[in-house]
């Protein structure tokens, strides 16, 4: 398939339910085995399916941004439309497509070339993400068709980062066959955010990623935490799907299993609808009626009580983790590092977090972590740099990049 070149380009997909997040590098061999990407464009297609709220933001490194607001009625217009903001000199150059997928149950460990079998494997676990995986697959069939048999796929992994986690870490105490005979184990997601952010970390800190031990917490509408020893991940908060773990925008997060089995058994639920409950309905959006990040803060600062409610109880699971994780890195944690929507833009968050542990090494320096709002797009060390201890650091994630990097790499091999 050939490597990259200077004439190509590489495009990523990271398809949602109601969104569509692209962007198209060029990518050109600096150094031998080592792709050097350059971003052209990046965009997000939002409110698909929601006739009342749904744009498309565009930014081209030579064409400046735009929004447009246009009726996105399904994901197909949406990707026409993302198609027709390209450039067709940029059309007629994109060499292989990058799709983020979110489950790759035990298949995966890397990023792979799409063929038949992977899009089986892909399709098999649908039911174990059934708010992502349907809407990658999609993406990719999507692209198949507009651009072509010719024009390779290439499918990322969030499964695959965690690939690294003992077994003690990843099974559950339920009887082994269940996991011989069908996979029932923890696989932990946000890899592909995991992986960017431990290298930049690395980067940051001037240590060999190898050698590099550290906490990271991706909060957005959907959230998790990861523990990262020498680089490689040894637990994280999510499992067999994406609703374990935090409390998250309007998925409950850990759980008694007893309760969707009452709910199903004592209070007529039936199986559908608690899925529907414990992925849709609960979380923040349960606890106080939204999943509105900025307004829930907002509301907290007005004192209103199932806000503040609300709040309490997601900083509360995250720190019970991040209690948790210290132990399984045997206290030598390098750094603590937040991410994602959430983690990159609130202040609150992060000194919520960190509150009252100083004695644990956390002690954030407010006015770092409070300058420009306390929203960063840039790496920021918020920690406080005299007291020593563990370094504290907001690092935004560019999933849409380490894409295009597995892509390049994976492509480079074929």
């Amino acid at each position: 398939m050939g490597g990259c070149t200077e004439d190509v380009a590489k495009f990523v997909l990271n398809v949602g339910s109601s969104s569509i997040k692209y962007a198209a590098y060029s990518c050109v061999s600096s150094a031998p085995g080592q792709p050097a990407l350059s971003v052209i464009l990046q965009g997000l297609a939002e409110g698909i399916g929601t006739p009342e709220f749904s744009r498309i933001r565009h930014t081209c490194t030579e064409g400046g941004s735009q929004k447009l607001e246009i009726p996105l009625p399904d994901h197909h217009a949406a990707f026409r439309a993302v198609l027709d903001l390209l450039p067709s000199n940029l059309r007629d150059s994109i060499a292989c497509v990058g799709h983020r997928i979110v489950h790759g149950g035990e298949a995966f460990s890397s990023a792979v070339v799409v063929n038949e079998d992977v899009l089986k494997s892909i399709e098999e676990a649908v039911a174990l993400a059934p708010l992502h995986n349907p809407w990658g697959l999609l993406g990719i069939q999507t692209a198949m068709e507009l651009f072509g048999p010719h024009c390779p796929q290439v499918a990322v992994f969030d499964t695959a980062f965690h690939q690294t986690i003992e077994p003690s870490a990843f099974l559950y105490a339920v009887p082994y066959e269940l996991y011989t005979k069908h996979h029932i184990r923890k696989y932990g997601f946000h890899g592909t955010s995991y992986r960017y952010v431990s290298d930049r970390t690395a980067s940051v800190l001037g240590k060999p990623l190898a050698k590099l031990n550290c906490i990271i917490c991706h909060i957005g509408n959907g959230a998790s935490m990861c523990a990262v020893r020498n680089g490689k991940s040894v637990d994280t908060t999510m499992g067999l799907s994406p609703l374990e773990g935090l409390i998250m925008g309007s998925r409950s997060g850990d759980l008694d299993p007893t309760v969707p089995m009452h709910l199903v058994s004592q209070l007529g639920y039936s199986q559908e609808e608690v899925s529907s409950m414990l992925n849709k309905r609960s979380g923040l959006l349960g606890i106080c009626g939204t999943n509105d990040d900025r307004e829930i803060e907002q509301r907290v600062l007005d004192k209103e009580p199932m806000a503040v409610l609300a709040k309490n109880m997601q900083i509360h699971r995250m720190r019970k983790y991040l209690g948790a994780y210290m132990v399984a890195l045997e206290g030598d944690v390098d750094a603590l590092v937040f991410t994602g929507g959430m983690g990159e833009k609130s202040h609150l968050l992060r000194t919520l977090v960190c509150e009252n542990l100083d004695r644990m090494g956390l002690r954030v320096d407010e006015d770092r972590n409070k300058a420009n709002f306390g929203r960063f797009s840039e790496e920021t060390p918020i920690h406080d740099q005299g007291a020593g201890g563990i370094q504290i650091w907001v690092i935004p994630t560019d999933e849409e990049l380490c894409i295009a990097e597995q892509m390049c790499t994976i492509i480079r091999k074929s």
